[in-house]
């Protein structure tokens, strides 16, 4: 049984490493907000359009720092979302 764990492990550990080199493709994509649009709803379906794989939340805290998004999502905002994506 302790044989087993340390191969799981060992093959994990292999599987972090070689993850971890694996380039990043890091770019912006600019959106403009509709009537209706959240914030939420606008970088989420960005994300999952681009393959984005990261914590939704960490993205809305960039994308309101780089958009300097001070309140509410208005119409025809321009939002800035950050991108990364593992190749």
């Amino acid at each position: 049984m302790k044989k087993i764990l340390m191969i799981l492990l060992a093959a994990c550990c292999v599987w972090a490493a070689w993850d971890a080199t694996r380039p990043t493709e890091k770019y912006v994509v600019k959106a403009t907000a509709s009537e209706g649009d959240t914030l939420w709803h606008l970088v989420g379906d960005t994300m999952q359009r681009e393959g984005d794989r990261r914590d939704i939340r960490e993205v809305i805290h960039y994308t309101k720092n780089i958009s300097n998004l001070k309140g509410g999502l208005q119409r025809g905002d321009i939002v800035l979302i950050p991108i990364e994506v593992r190749r």
